[in-house]
């Protein structure tokens, strides 16, 4: 049936001294690991193909190798301390530790002993997480882990039968699950499982059953050793990510797509760049409208109820669309250009016949330019860019979302300070705009004491008898009203009667204006011309 299980793992260790405990933990941190790895590249492949996606088979570092170390049936150390195990008393830890150098040494490289560490019976082993060196000192002990006889037999002949059930599932341990007699006989080294051996067992019962589930994995993070709040240590944290896989998961996941947008978020987001990468973009003036003259009269009232029209909604995906494929030219274009311009600075020196005139006439051949009209004219393939369209989903490679994220953080910049250019203008031009009205009242101010048109102010519109009155003031009374105190001042301004002026000649070619209705030449206007 179906069943939640939550699982505690404990994390990666690595201390001053790490003995036997450590090499199983360690042991199961890389395998479950690798279990980790290829649920992600499983849930990568799934997602791929659901989607559409054009991929190729994402290549990562597995950690096989390191199991084969630590695990395999011959040259494993696992393999290795149960062989000496079952050699009975003629074995130890020094034993055990050089056969682990002879097997080891030249079939892995992940395992390295230096001339100090065979002194001292240790070995180091190249974790995910990185290098931890082991002391054997204790590994054939505390892998045996025999119970004493006489605490066997003492709880076999027990009279209370819980006792009894104790000692025979301790027994069927030790023994293989194999039931023993009633009477407990004393079982040889061979036949007994060790501690690394049952450890081995029990983890890959564990790992099918996780393959057969859908797991949720939960990553707790010790922000600092002193269990202190608002206090975080970069160095502590790191190391956890480290130790618990995440930076390694994270690679696997950047190997592939690793950023995914829905189609509403991804225009949302990126839309801003179809117009700043449009270039061929023309700005056509919006069409006119054909409707009923406006004609003068009475209108009838429409009964027609003015409707606002529909905003029609854009499907998210044809939006989209448009938008890969304006963002994937921008980039192969830019791409093109990259590449021109490595060959561009390329001394010409370098070929033989570069002052030649055949090389001379193969530059001014129009093949390159039709390669160029090719390139332009090739169907666009949004893969080549890293960016592809799924069903449901955008997807990018790293390299072009850290292109398109640049490149959107230039365009807000951009229109941000058009906006606040445009914002400032505005208030500078109110300031402008008060100021140049209070001088025009006071202009007003001032000229309605001296303007021979005041009297006029102090009547109706309506009143066009006296406007007849004034004969030598050109005055239309349907723009009357329109104007503004000033304008109006100015409006009903006496004409002054045009002067006529005469070029005068005063010699050396120069010539003055004089008025025709004075006729003395003792008064000229300095104004004069050069001929």
């Amino acid at each position: 049936g179906a069943f939640i299980g939550l699982l505690d793992i404990f994390g990666f260790e690595s201390f001053e001294t790490n003995s036997f405990e450590q090499l199983c933990i360690n042991y199961c941190n890389e395998s479950l690991q690798q279990q980790f790895n290829r649920f992600v590249f499983k849930l990568e492949q799934q997602e791929y193909k659901l989607e559409g996606i054009k991929w190729d088979m994402i290549e990562f570092e597995d950690n096989q190798d390191i199991l084969d170390l630590i695990e395999g049936r011959r040259g494993g150390i696992l393999a290795i301390l149960d062989e000496q195990c079952k050699l009975g008393m003629r074995c130890n830890d020094k034993t055990f530790v050089s056969a682990v150098y002879n097997k080891c040494m030249a079939t892995s490289e992940r395992f390295d002993a230096t001339r100090n560490q065979k002194g001292q019976g240790k070995f180091s082993i190249q974790h995910y997480a990185g290098n931890v060196e082991y002391d054997t000192a204790g590994f054939m002990e505390k892998n045996r882990d025999e119970i004493p006889m006489e605490t066997s037999e003492l709880f076999f002949n027990s009279s209370y039968p819980f006792i009894q059930d104790v000692a025979l599932v301790i027994s069927m341990n030790m023994n293989g699950n194999q039931k023993p007699n009633q009477k407990l006989e004393r079982q040889s080294s061979i036949s007994r499982i060790s501690v690394g051996g049952q450890f081995s067992s029990q983890l890959q019962k564990l790992r099918g059953r996780i393959d057969e589930t859908h797991p949720h994995y939960v990553r707790c993070l010790k922000p600092n050793d002193q269990l202190q709040p608002s206090r975080f240590d970069p160095n502590i944290v790191v190391d956890q990510l480290r130790c618990g896989g995440i930076l390694e998961a994270i690679r696997v996941s950047r190997a592939g797509f690793p950023h995914r947008y829905t189609f509403d978020h991804f225009g949302s987001r990126f839309g801003v760049l179809s117009s700043a990468l449009s270039s061929s973009q023309s700005k056509q003036p919006p069409p006119r409208r054909v409707g009923k003259l406006n004609l003068p009269g009475p209108r009838t009232p429409s009964k027609r109820k003015l409707v606002a029209p529909k905003k029609q909604r854009i499907d998210p995906k044809k939006r989209c669309e448009v938008l890969v494929k304006v963002i994937a030219r921008w980039i192969l274009a830019e791409r093109e250009k990259e590449k021109s311009e490595e060959v561009d600075d390329q001394p010409e020196m370098n070929s033989p016949d570069a002052l030649s005139p055949r090389s001379f006439w193969k530059s001014q051949s129009p093949v390159k330019s039709q390669k160029n009209n090719a390139l332009i004219h090739k169907p666009l393939d949004s893969s080549e860019a890293g960016i592809q369209l799924g069903a449901t989903k955008v997807f990018l490679l790293q390299d072009t979302f850290d292109i398109i994220e640049r490149l959107r953080g230039q365009v807000l910049t951009a229109s941000a300070t058009k906006i606040s250019s445009l914002v400032r203008a505005y208030l500078v031009r109110r300031r402008y705009l008060a100021l140049l009205r209070s001088y025009r009242d006071a202009m007003d101010r001032r000229s309605i004491g001296t303007n021979p048109a005041q009297q006029i102010f102090g009547t109706k519109s309506e009143d066009h008898t006296l406007l007849r009155r004034q004969k030598s003031v050109d005055v239309k009374l349907e723009v009357f009203e329109s104007k503004s105190s000033f304008e109006r001042a100015n409006s009903f301004m006496i004409a002054e009667e045009p002067q006529e002026f005469e070029w005068v000649s005063i010699g050396h070619g120069r010539f003055v204006k004089r008025q025709t209705s004075m006729m003395s030449s003792q008064e000229f206007n300095p104004d004069y011309i050069d001929l």
